[in-house]
């Protein structure tokens, strides 16, 4: 009778030490990085730029990813030439006055193997919505979660068309890439 106590308190103990790793985090935007680099069509021409981490928040546990749900500030987007910037913010490609936050959230459940997920979730840019699965590496402490990525995203899935050579088939010479790389460092804080 005495070690089945002492199994079920063992037990208890275990559950108790396992309910502390699942933790809340929020993100924290000042610490936190996006960069975009979209390229030529058909020529290694490309440019790179920011757009920041509004918000967001992270559940965690030592084994998984439980939800994340993270909210992108479109107006932020930037690049070091002005016209380039104001172009991009327009109607031609993200219409942030009429679109200014893009969201990802978290469809399922994520496994965590040796520091790394592939969070599949609801990518959200100009009222599109698609199924982006994205290849992340996690450093985990207590107190912090950092997640870093570098994912390719199809822009004319968002209804981002403009010079694109899938859209307008005879386009050469000014042809933007359908696809643009998404790289990220965000982090997360209790």
């Amino acid at each position: 009778m005495k070690s089945l106590q002492i199994i079920l308190i063992i037990l208890c103990l275990q559950l108790g030490v396992q309910k502390t790793y699942a933790q809340n985090f929020k993100l924290d935007s000042q610490k936190s990085t996006l960069f975009w680099t979209g390229k030529a069509a058909f020529s290694s021409y490309s440019l790179k730029g920011t757009v920041a981490p509004k918000k967001g928040t992270l559940y965690i546990t030592d084994k998984a990813i439980a939800t994340l749900n993270i909210i992108i500030d479109m107006k932020s987007l930037d690049h070091e030439n002005s016209d380039l910037k104001n172009h991009l913010k327009n109607e031609d490609f993200f219409e942030v006055k009429k679109y200014p936050e893009a969201t990802f959230f978290l469809d399922n459940i994520t496994n965590i193997e040796e520091g790394k997920a592939i969070l599949r979730g609801k990518l959200t840019i100009k009222e599109k919505t698609n199924t982006e699965d994205i290849p992340v590496k996690i450093e985990q402490t207590k107190s912090r979660i950092i997640l870093k990525f570098n994912h390719t995203i199809d822009r004319t899935k968002y209804g981002v068309n403009h010079n694109s050579p899938s859209i307008f088939k005879r386009m050469k010479e000014n042809a933007i890439a359908d696809e643009f790389i998404l790289e990220g460092t965000l982090v997360f804080v209790k």
